[in-house]
């Protein structure tokens, strides 16, 4: 039995697949049937945005789709391609392949695999928790402007007007400058596929849009001659079903590599568990984090090692999958059997398909990362979230997308930094009849006790603030002047504390003490008490470490009782 769960933990299709029912099985055919649908266009549109042929976006998701589904823990998580993870690769791969179509594609191979290596290591590592590196307002900002960077490059394809160069701007200038040029014929056939997919989506959810404005593309070709009037296709696709491959690049490239990685990993592991947290806990499940990290690694490295191309857990692909009734992984294996059967039989169909649907297909999926309400409700919030997220914004339009990237990282540090090394602090007072201590400056009616100030860090203190936290407390304590008899610190939060910050509390003491000033510590951590212990400074405290502020306020109240009994004798 300990053998049994131990294998289901690694393999997880070893623990759900054999319990599986007809019924269930029946309803995952179905749903992994609708999300081909979606996935295969979507795959090959993806694979326009990384700049490699359309096979090689089939190659993710046929393989991406198997292998998590055999290590994965998430019942509806679509391991694809997804628009973000192949505008990352294109910027990364562009310019080490110097124009060489054969390097470009070796290299988009390496780094996938680079990536699978570095996935898997965070899994085994237990490193899940770095989804959360990077902050929510600077990862927004950075997705918004990710999306405007794909919306603007897929401008040619949708307007049928030479491709242009450079960062967002330059290449929104190059549109502008090239109205004159536009094909209407192209400009129709994308603008009605968007048009369609948007309606679709409002008037019949349940249909797969992006499957239809597909075939009507096909269709439309044909049916209205438009290779008369210059509308650019696909065209043959020659490939067959994925073999087996190991990229060679040589060393100078492989440090490029891997530190290119890093960053897509980074954004693709907080897409994917985001994804797989919002569906697991709609369908009331757990998932395994560390385990979903491995299952993407491993997904990775085997799409890398067929010829395929990054794989992530795509919200979109996802959303879909759920809303066509997905309970289990065998939905997804479905949809990678149906995209293997494409790669076998069905590519030459794809031969008139304009490239202009492949650009509506792309838009239509990443106008939802432009997310508007979330900017105007961080605005709403007051918290300077806006202006950090606009920051990352900007930073992907102007520097490029890994650039920019590197910026939000480097934002994120930025932020938290400034955050700890400013911590709020609270002066203390008891709420008449209690022995509740707040904040005097929030409860007017709280009486702070004679003789003693009470001070409270309301966050860590740590290296960074040690100096302000010190120097915050001696203007307190100028302030109170001479009835000052006793300084309560309260270090309830501060888990942990650094050596300068002991060394800061050891010089306090010692200033309060030549001034004949108590100090006296509450809700200290045990770490911290440990710490005390060992440098020798809780001797010096003479037993002026307490529990609590009540129990520590008492102590004070005692100690100052026969001095009061004295003054007055």
């Amino acid at each position: 039995m300990r053998t049994r769960r131990a294998v289901s933990q690694l393999v997880p299709i070893t623990g759900w697949l054999p319990r599986c029912s007809w019924n269930t099985a029946r309803t995952d055919i179905v749903a992994g049937i609708a999300v081909a649908g979606l996935l295969i266009p979507e795959g090959m549109a993806y694979a326009g945005i990384a700049g490699v042929p359309p096979q090689m976006g089939l190659y993710s998701a046929l393989l991406g789709m198997f292998v998590y589904a055999i290590f994965g823990t998430s019942r509806q998580l679509a391991v694809t391609s997804t628009s973000s993870s192949a505008a990352m690769l294109a910027a990364l791969v562009a310019p080490l392949a110097l124009a060489d179509p054969t390097r470009y594609k070796v290299l988009v191979s390496a780094v996938t695999i680079a990536a699978g290596l570095l996935f898997l290591v965070a899994g085994v590592l237990k490193l899940g928790v770095v989804s959360e590196f990077i902050s929510k307002p600077v990862l927004k900002g950075f997705v918004f402007g990710l999306a405007l960077t794909i919306i603007v490059k897929q401008a040619h394809k949708l307007l049928g007007i030479p491709g242009g160069q450079g960062n967002f701007f330059h290449q929104s200038w190059h549109v502008l400058t090239s109205i004159a040029v536009v094909n209407p014929w192209t400009l129709g056939v994308g603008a009605g596929a968007i048009l369609t997919m948007f309606l679709l989506g409002v008037l019949a959810p349940r249909v797969p849009s992006v499957l239809v404005v597909l075939v009507l593309g096909i269709l439309s070709f044909s049916g209205f001659g438009l290779e008369r009037h210059g509308v650019e296709v696909v065209g043959t696709i020659r490939a067959a079903m994925p073999s087996l491959s190991w990229p060679k690049i040589g060393e100078d490239d492989l440090a490029d590599v891997f530190i290119g990685a890093i960053g897509i990993v980074l954004v693709l592991i907080a897409e994917a568990l985001a994804a797989a947290r919002t569906f697991a806990a709609k369908n009331k499940y757990e998932i395994v984090p560390n385990q979903e990290l491995c299952a993407m690694g491993l997904a990775n490295i085997a799409s890398g090692l067929f010829g395929g191309m990054i794989v992530g857990g795509g919200m979109s692909g996802t959303a879909a999958n759920d809303a066509a009734g997905a309970r289990t992984r065998l939905s997804t294996v479905t949809a990678s059997m149906f995209v293997g059967l494409t790669l076998a039989f069905l590519l030459p169909f794809f031969r008139n398909l304009p490239e202009a649907v492949l650009g509506a297909i792309v838009v239509h999926a990443v106008v939802h990362l432009a997310d508007v309400g979330t900017l105007k409700y961080y605005a709403r919030l007051r918290t300077g979230s806006i202006w950090v997220s606009l920051a990352a914004l900007l930073a992907v339009l102007q520097m490029g997308i890994l650039k920019g990237l590197i910026f939000a990282v480097g934002l994120t540090l930025i932020v938290l930094m400034r955050k700890l090394s400013s911590p709020q602090d609270s002066v203390l007072g008891r709420l008449p009849g209690s022995q509740s201590f707040v904040d005097v400056a929030r409860y007017s009616e709280a009486e702070q006790i004679p003789g003693l100030l009470i001070f409270r860090p309301n966050g860590i203190v740590f290296f960074a603030n040690a100096n302000r936290v010190l120097n915050r407390l001696r203007e307190l304590v100028r302030a109170a002047g001479k009835p000052l008899r006793a300084v309560l610190l309260n270090l309830e939060a501060s888990p942990e504390i650094d050596v300068t910050c002991l060394e800061m509390l050891g010089q306090l003491r010692n200033e309060l003490q030549d001034s004949g000033i108590d100090l006296y510590f509450a809700r200290v951590a045990d770490p911290v008490r440990d710490l005390f212990g060992r440098s020798g400074f809780l001797k010096q405290l003479d037993g002026r470490l307490f529990r609590g502020v009540d129990v520590a306020v008492a102590a004070f109240l005692g100690a100052m009782q026969p001095q009061a009994q004295a003054r007055s004798a």
